[in-house]
């Protein structure tokens, strides 16, 4: 089968690999669409998350969706021939955290796209059964594929643990942040006040229905009234946010959620800086007795996600800017990595 792969920062190369053959539990999945993630683009870039590194050339990608082809012998025959959307993390279902019922935090989580896990951007697939979600036969692949980042907002929306009246500040609108800010109109939130340093993702974000929305072109804190956390702190007349997420891809993330969050506020904390360690304003969060809450993906959040989308409540359609046929799948990577041409979401389909 063909495959893209990444051999060092900012190239991959089309190379052929072995078709997997799925074990009895797995389903072969014949690859329709790939979204391009915030991750994937650390990993093109720089070859590295915080400590994990790619050593070796690698398939990318973990947002897929795709037809079952071929079963093992203990796989659920009415998948056969489904298309479907696909969890990508496979735990262990044996360690402390599996037998917690939180398999996300699993100590032999299988993740595609990372070090040792081969990914998404290849023509097949193997994997687990059970993590095969059938999507209605009107469901597009690209949309399917778009469960993946929308089951992240869900999780981060859960883990805010939301109540009705709350006001909320978001930081970073790509497609993490514009999903999770829409959760956070379904479960209830009085106001939505939101940020990013890209003016056409503040453009996208009002035309998302989010209104408040301020381009915060400098991300330092102590930039008073001119930053975002100036303005948000103007706008709840110097209370703060109940709940402050970071869903950016910068270390200023966490520092700016911390400073906009009010005393005894939450702080959620979904966007990954790359980095393996980022300072902590460890005097404010101390001071407001603020509440941090680290996300990991999701968990058991994909049925949820889904009724979301297919009841029309989570949009994820127009989030998806730019398509790329398989061929052209380091352009959706260059793309993606460079914030060009308005990108959101690139979702390479074949």
């Amino acid at each position: 089968m063909k495959a893209w792969q990444w051999q060092a920062p900012e190239k991959l190369r089309l190379v052929e690999l072995p078709r997997p053959v799925p074990k009895r539990n797995e389903a072969l999945i014949r690859v329709e669409a790939v979204g391009v993630c915030g991750s994937d683009i650390h990993y093109f870039l720089e070859g590295a998350i915080g400590e994990n590194r790619l050593t070796a050339p690698t398939v990318l990608g973990h947002e897929y969706a795709g037809i079952v082809e071929e079963l093992g012998a203990d796989a659920d025959p009415a998948l056969l021939g489904k298309r479907v959307a696909v969890e990508p993390g496979i735990p262990c279902r044996r360690c402390e955290w599996c037998r917690k019922g939180r398999y996300n935090l699993c100590t032999s989580l299988f993740f595609p796209g990372g070090p040792g896990s081969d990914g998404a951007v290849c023509e097949y697939i193997a994997v687990d059964h059970e993590f095969c979600f059938p999507v209605p036969g009107t469901m597009s692949a690209g949309t399917a594929a778009m469960v993946e980042p929308a089951a992240v907002a869900v999780h981060t929306a859960e883990l805010a643990q939301l109540r009705p009246g709350d006001t909320a500040a978001i930081f970073g609108l790509g497609v993490i942040g514009l999903l999770t800010a829409r959760m956070l109109q379904c479960c209830g939130a009085a106001r939505v006040l939101a940020a990013d340093i890209l003016p056409y993702r503040v453009e996208a974000a009002r035309l998302y229905g989010i209104q408040e929305v301020f381009c915060n072109r400098k991300g330092s804190i102590k930039e008073g009234g001119a930053s975002a956390v100036g303005w948000i702190q103007e706008m709840t007349e110097r209370r703060g946010v109940d709940v402050a997420f970071d869903c950016t891809n910068s270390a200023d993330g966490l520092a700016l959620a911390c400073a906009a969050a009010r005393r005894g506020g939450r702080v959620v904390l979904t966007g990954i800086s790359g980095n393996e360690m980022d300072p902590l304003p460890v005097s404010i969060a101390r001071r407001r007795e603020l509440c941090l809450q680290w996300c990991r993906r999701f968990v058991h959040n994909y049925p949820a996600t889904l009724d979301y989308i297919q009841s029309g409540k989570l949009d994820v359609d127009s989030l998806i800017t730019h398509v790329f046929s398989f061929d052209e799948a380091p352009d959706a990577f260059a793309l993606t990595s460079a914030y060009g041409d308005g990108v959101l979401k690139a979702s390479i389909e074949w």
